[in-house]
């Protein structure tokens, strides 16, 4: 996949949340003022964060797709990391205040006037926010794209949400329980506040240059020691994602004897297929002579092979 093809995918993932979030809110608030239930309206302002969240990713989406300048040289991807921050702090809010709300409503027993508005258009939510979860998922999977992964999340947190009061609902519907609203409502603010601060974990971690999974730099190892013996060793390998792009730096350890363009074209090469294996990826190699005498290119005493051709 080119780099262009999945920032324009990001951009247009980036809409389709926007637009989703604002349908569900204003059908959510229109049910929940009508029928009563903390439980619908509480859903109604988690989709106004969903909104207020979307435009802030889709600005941070088209503002890390600006190329580097002098004073940003390594780019702008972490505009998304900042933003993923700042989502997560606004989930914790609005679960605070679904907490708040749900435990004063339970102290004071007051219960929705009608479950039939709310039950229909929660469990509409159910499915919408599935299908929109998927559909982020995917693309921020394949673009490598934190903001929209963590926008994923958030709309997961909705399929949860929804299903549980529309569960409510029905059995209010059926029993008149009137603890049964604002109860799940308060369950409701304690998992927002929790997927809040996975969010913010990992927006954290993306800020402080954590490295790729494992598996990730394993497969960049393969790369590597595929190259082997045009490459003697490596030592420093680094690597870190900015949004959805990823970073890689390393030492390479070529033959004292070979020329620059032969060290120049393995390099290249090098940087070429871990570029190919992540996508839209940064890598930067550093050239170090062999410190062990040998003959020449032809022959390698670290292991008694014959170096292949440079590419």
């Amino acid at each position: 996949m080119s780099a262009g093809k999945g920032i324009d995918r990001r951009v247009r993932a980036g809409i389709v949340s926007i637009s989703s979030a604002v349908g569900l809110c204003a059908a959510k608030l229109a049910v929940g003022l009508f029928t009563g239930s903390l439980g619908v309206l509480s859903s109604a302002f988690d989709s106004l964060a969903d909104i207020f969240m979307s435009a802030v990713n889709l600005f941070s989406i088209r503002q890390s797709m600006q190329p580097p300048d002098a004073k940003h040289p390594y780019g702008h991807g972490k505009v998304e990391a900042l933003a993923t921050l700042f989502q997560g702090a606004v989930i914790a809010y609005t679960g605070v205040w679904v907490m708040r709300e749900g435990y004063t409503r339970l102290l004071s027993g007051k219960a929705p006037e009608s479950a039939d508005g709310g039950i229909a258009i929660m469990l509409v939510g159910v499915f919408a926010s599935l299908a929109i979860t998927r559909y982020l998922r995917r693309v921020g999977r394949e673009t490598g794209s934190s903001v929209l992964t963590a926008d994923a999340l958030h709309f997961a947190t909705d399929v949860y949400t929804n299903g549980g009061i529309l569960a409510a609902l029905v059995v209010f519907r059926f029993t008149g329980w009137k603890w049964i609203d604002p109860g799940i409502a308060l369950l409701v603010g304690i998992y927002i506040l929790y997927a809040a601060g996975k969010l913010l974990f990992e927006a954290a971690q993306e800020l402080l240059d954590r490295t790729l999974p494992d598996e990730t730099v394993a497969r960049i190892r393969e790369v590597i020691e595929s190259h082997k013996p045009m490459l003697v060793d490596y030592h420093d390998l680094r690597t870190r994602r900015a949004g959805s792009e990823c970073h890689v730096d390393l030492h390479v350890v070529l033959c004292r004897e070979a020329t620059v363009e032969d060290a120049h074209s393995v390099a290249d090469h090098l940087e070429k297929e871990i570029g190919a294996l992540l996508g839209n990826a940064n890598v930067v190699t550093h050239i170090d002579p062999c410190k062990v005498e040998c003959e020449g290119p032809k022959k390698c005493p670290r292991d008694g092979s014959i170096v292949h051709p440079v590419l």
